[in-house]
């Protein structure tokens, strides 16, 4: 009987030694969801201010070719 008892105990003790193993890991694998998580919002961040810096320059652009016609034909028009 006490080999039975034994067994019961060591199988007890591998099972909890197993169900912290993986209570930590999970903690490692939130740990590092929570990081790339992280990361993954810096990059929406950045890729939307690139979009919006591609924007604003190209309406920047427009607006200077706008002015320059204007100027080109207020010019034109007082000479």
């Amino acid at each position: 009987m006490s080999n039975v008892s034994e067994m019961i105990e060591e199988l007890k003790r591998k099972r909890d030694e197993l169900r912290l193993q993986m209570n930590l890991a999970s903690k490692d694998a939130e740990q590092q969801w929570h990081e790339f998580s992280a990361e993954w919002d810096k990059f929406l961040e950045q890729t939307q201010f690139e979009k919006s810096r591609e924007e604003v320059g190209e309406a920047a652009r427009e607006l200077g070719h706008k002015l320059k016609d204007a100027y080109d034909r207020f010019k034109n028009r007082n000479a």
